[in-house]
């Protein structure tokens, strides 16, 4: 089912009624970092790398239309989405294929390249296969998704925000898939004379497949968010609880889940809370924009004997007619990739680990 549905979007691009009206574009990007926590990091001056190379398609008709987006990287490659959409009129959309997860801040829970906490668990900027309906109405919007499953289900780790699945660590063997996970997230939208306010709250609720045991748990998850604006400034908030309950098999820690995101594999804390909490001012220029931000975020989990996850980015971007870059500093705690190997399980070591980070963007 997941490969019949995603392949519906490409499948309408190549048939589509007029070829020259399909839309090509894309990105390349590359990368420098220096990391604290590493000693050939330091004693290299850091790594320059090439990032991504993304490549874009989309056509439209008079209210429906098929858009896709394919990136490759230098060890791997993904479909980040691919979907038909309908206007079916100026309030209602309806999208089907590779769709976004209608929970979470709408304008996402972070600013700077490396995303807060929130996406390594699946709830910021993530994919699956299904269905998304959006309906506005004046100030309120009222999103909902339907995923049948993970783009890259199982073991492969594929997928571009975190996704439970299956794998091995350590003594802990997990043997979950994300099926049948249904999103809810109700907005609205306040403005007046030199500010907006949007409010809004979400609910997940999911199953969570035991391939091996032919057994299932599942998924609950809410969030209460909110993004401010004023002038050139900005400030997000976002409050989430989080659990995911998998079957248990009698040979796994329940207190811990193995997550897959960008071919890596690991554990989080099974249940827990995430506090965000982001401000950010921009400076128009003549020939751009320059946005300074600081992005906090920190899981707390419910479990005792484990410890905070803590992440803070500060940096700004800048915005340059086709270029883009992401200047970063990540001062992190018990974090993932960032000194350390997990979310929310109990630290190895009370150090703060840094990294230095930019992204260099073109579009075309």
């Amino acid at each position: 089912m997941n490969k019949k549905i995603m392949s519906l979007p490409i499948a309408l691009l190549l048939v589509s009624q007029s070829v020259s009206a399909v839309e090509v574009a894309g990105n390349v990007r590359v990368n420098y970092n220096w990391k604290d926590y590493s000693e050939t990091s330091k004693a290299t001056s850091g790594d320059f790398d090439f990032n991504m190379f993304a490549i874009k398609l989309s056509e439209n008709f008079d209210d429906y239309g098929v858009t896709a987006e394919y990136r490759f990287t230098d060890s791997y490659d993904y479909l980040k989405y691919a979907y038909a959409y309908w206007n079916a009129s100026e309030d209602l959309t309806f999208k089907l294929g590779v769709v976004d997860k209608a929970f979470g801040n709408k304008n996402f829970a972070s600013h700077n390249w490396w995303y807060s906490l929130n996406y390594y668990l699946g709830f910021e900027d993530d994919w699956g296969v299904g269905a998304n309906l959006s309906y506005v109405k004046g100030p309120w919007e009222t999103e909902f998704s339907f995923h049948q499953g993970a783009t890259y289900g199982g073991s492969d780790y594929r997928n571009y925000a975190g996704t439970v699945g299956s794998g091995t660590i350590g003594d802990n063997t997990y043997n979950n898939e994300e099926r049948n996970t249904f999103d809810l997230r109700q907005s609205y939208r306040l403005s007046g004379e030199g500010y907006e306010l949007l409010l809004g709250a979400s609910l997940e609720y999911g199953q969570l497949y035991n391939s091996v045991e032919n057994e299932s748990g599942d998924t609950l998850t809410w969030a209460a968010h909110g993004d401010f604006s004023y002038g050139d400034w900005g400030l997000q908030l976002q409050y989430l609880d989080y659990s995911f309950d998998q079957y248990d098999d009698g040979s796994v820690d329940t207190n811990k889940i193995g997550i897959g995101a960008v071919t890596g594999f690991y554990e989080v804390a099974s249940e827990g809370k995430i506090l965000t909490a982001n401000i950010a001012k921009k400076f128009p220029m003549s020939w751009g924009t320059i946005t300074v931000y600081n992005d906090y975020s920190v899981l707390q989990p419910d479990q005792a004997g484990f410890d905070d996850s803590i992440l803070n980015s500060t940096g700004f971007s800048v915005s340059y007619k086709s270029f883009f870059v992401y200047v970063d500093y990540y001062n992190a705690k018990n974090t993932l990739w960032l000194g350390g190997n997990s979310l929310g399980l109990e630290q190895s070591s009370d150090d703060w680990n840094g990294r230095f980070n930019i992204n260099l963007q073109y579009y075309f």
